[in-house]
């Protein structure tokens, strides 16, 4: 076993647990969840533009991607909208469903991320190159996930289970998954980072932005912070696919 690679986990794993749990810190009011969730919005938004999408453009054909794309955000719009519709009587307009979503989202984005690090540890430079793009990532997005976890009301012991399942799912792709890799996996890995676009984009324009901006409070520090979610994500996409 890699020792490198075993310490690049373990720093992994810890710096997305202390995203996610550093929310649980205090009892946050809606008015601050919301802020959080702005710049959840934007961390979402940019990673279908700047991971996901080039990721998947690369691995495939257009065609190929566009309708896998289609099928991940209308499998998450009929599973949302048919399966599990449920308005509460406040009128709330975050649903459970939606941060479970997300969760299966990141974490299949996080397995095929520690993949491609495992895949990578013969080049040490780019090894860690991509070990600091998975920690600046990482972190925003366990920190948007547990937001969102915690609007749509889940309890606090789902919400540290659902971080620590999230903190390893890197690890898991890198030590468990990527040695059984092969050749023939490769459509598989186009199909999941295909379908996972497409559920990203269906929450971050079809449940985040419509819930940060249903009213009018707050709503040009909500866009700043949207924006601001989007520079992290989008600066750290450039610099991960360069």
């Amino acid at each position: 076993m890699n020792t490198d690679l075993l310490i690049y986990c373990a720093a992994i794993f810890a710096s997305a647990l202390v995203g996610g749990l550093v929310t649980l810190v205090r009892h946050w009011s809606d008015y601050w969840l919301h802020l959080f969730l702005s710049f959840g919005a934007g961390v979402f938004l940019a990673t279908v533009f700047t991971h996901l999408l080039p990721q998947a453009m690369e691995q495939g054909d257009a065609e190929s991607v566009g309708s896998f794309v289609l099928i991940g955000y209308l499998l998450i719009f009929f599973v949302e909208k048919f399966l599990f519709y449920r308005r509460s009587e406040n009128g709330d307009h975050v649903h459970p469903v939606v941060s479970i979503t997300a969760l299966i989202g990141l974490s299949v984005h996080s397995v095929i991320a520690g993949m491609g690090l495992a895949v990578f540890m013969s080049s040490p430079e780019v090894a860690a190159a991509l070990l600091i793009s998975i920690l600046a990532h990482k972190t925003p997005a366990a920190f948007s996930l547990a937001s969102l976890m915690i609007l749509a009301k889940h309890s606090r012991r789902r919400i540290v289970i659902s971080m620590l399942v999230f903190a390893s799912m890197t690890p898991l792709g890198a030590l468990v998954l990527a040695p059984a890799l092969d050749a023939g996996n490769e459509k598989l890995l186009l199909i999941l980072t295909s379908v996972v676009t497409g559920t990203f984009l269906y929450v971050a324009t079809a449940d985040l932005l419509p819930e940060v901006f249903h009213s009018r409070q707050n709503r040009w520090l909500n866009l700043l912070l949207l924006l601001l979610g989007i520079l992290v994500m989008g600066t750290i996409g450039l610099e991960h696919h360069h």
